[in-house]
């Protein structure tokens, strides 16, 4: 029998075998190298969005500051030391519905709000009137109010007529 052949064929059986085991555990080792390099890659965008936002952050902070040390308010910027007795303005105006000379208030009131008004007629809730117009429910609580008193005032003038 002839052992060469058979060493040789199976010494290149190894050898082959090894080409191929080196091969895969190299292409395993650049697919998790690019894994890791995406992973590293993505870190890095990371810390620079965070580098960024504590940034502006401090800078923020250093605003609030300076602006406490100035004393001044935000939005404003109102001089605290002027003494001014005068009450503050009022950030709405309500109009009074129910009076005898708000006919022309609520005209125009019910001209603006026709929208509000005429759900109320429907009979929705003030709930209902925010989800459908998407106005705060603040909001259409106010008009909604204002809407049952310029009502009460309406049928109360007709019920207090001459007879």
């Amino acid at each position: 029998m002839n052992y060469t052949y058979f060493w040789l064929t199976s010494g290149l059986a190894c050898l082959f075998a090894l080409v191929l085991l080196s091969t895969a555990t190299c292409l395993f080792l650049v697919r998790r190298l690019d894994v890791l390099s995406h992973a590293h890659d993505a870190t890095e965008q990371r810390v620079i969005q965070l580098a960024y936002e504590l940034r502006r952050l401090e800078h923020l902070a250093g605003q609030i500051e300076r602006r406490r040390a100035s004393g001044s308010s935000y939005g404003e910027g109102r001089d605290r030391d002027a003494e001014d007795d005068s009450p503050p303005a009022a950030l709405i105006s309500v109009p009074d519905l129910g009076v005898e000379g708000g006919a022309d208030d609520a005209a125009g009131f019910a001209e603006k709000h026709h929208e509000i008004w005429t759900l109320v007629e429907a009979g929705r809730t003030p709930g209902e009137i925010a989800l459908a117009t998407g106005r705060p429910i603040g909001q259409v609580e106010l008009i909604v109010g204002l809407y049952r008193q310029h009502q009460a005032s309406h049928l109360q003038g007709r019920h207090d007529g001459p007879a």
